[in-house]
């Protein structure tokens, strides 16, 4: 053989050898990153296992709409068959309550606490509404009634249900959070995302500037069909390695 062809075997040599050790290399990476998996799911295994049993349930919104006012709670409805006319009405005593009723129940065997964030309130002792907070639930303790609670204007309305006949979001909305935890460094958080919205007025036929609850139709029965609610929202759950320092779980797509 020529010494070209010696040179030339060499080099592919070289190429398969390195080729050999970057596979093994990529092997091992694969190795590593399944083993990585499993410590990972393993551990959310545990903690799922380990996690308070708290459930949250939400009652439809009432129908009629209810009439803001300053008298506490519970609040009434407005009359059925109210107009409003617009915009000479929209401010002062003429406005729209969406509301809806949560209770949580503790299912498990330690003490949780609850948090409330956003439009989410009691009736205090006077039947004032006031921030939820955050509570205490006890095992198997069912907590009192919390009110996902909002008023609007009736300009505010008009405003949603413009939107919705063009088909964009909703601008006025009812949100809140609660999150659950129990006293576990290495736990669990638990977090509900509730939303309440809708369109429960709508403009008089043929009655310029004249808005109305939104009437009984046909086929499509009363007016709670204009709102967007959820009686079961969907969870979303932290898992914690420390709690105290922040560091939380891998998610599996990143892990």
């Amino acid at each position: 053989m020529s010494e070209t062809s010696w040179v030339a075997l060499g080099s592919i040599g070289t190429i398969l050898a390195f080729g050999v050790v970057a596979w093994q290399g990529y092997l091992t990476r694969q190795t590593l990153k399944v083993s990585q998996l499993m410590t990972v799911d393993a551990i959310r295994s545990r903690l799922d296992s380990q996690a308070p049993k708290v459930t949250l349930k939400l009652s439809p919104p009432p129908w009629e709409p209810l009439a803001a006012t300053n008298m506490g709670m519970p609040i009434n409805p407005w009359p059925t068959g109210h107009t409003w006319h617009f915009p000479a009405e929209q401010e002062g005593s003429n406005r729209v309550v969406l509301q809806q009723i949560l209770v949580l129940e503790n299912l498990s065997d330690r003490r949780v606490q609850a948090r409330f964030d956003g439009d989410l309130v009691v009736a205090d002792a006077d039947r004032r509404p006031a921030a939820a907070g955050v509570i205490l639930l006890e095992p198997g303790e069912v907590s009192r009634d919390v009110y996902l609670q909002r008023e609007f204007t009736i300009k505010e309305l008009s405003e949603n249900y413009t939107a919705k006949q063009v088909g964009q979001e909703l601008p006025h909305r009812v949100v809140g959070t609660v999150t659950v935890e129990d006293d576990r460094d290495n736990g669990c958080t638990d977090r509900w995302d509730l939303v309440l919205t809708g369109c429960p007025v709508e403009p008089v036929p043929d009655r310029e500037g004249l808005w109305m609850i939104a009437p009984f139709h046909l086929t499509e029965g009363s007016g709670l069909r204009t709102l967007t609610y959820s009686l079961l929202p969907s969870r979303q759950r932290i898992h914690w390695i420390s709690r105290t320092r922040g560091i939380q779980l891998p998610s599996p797509e990143t892990a």
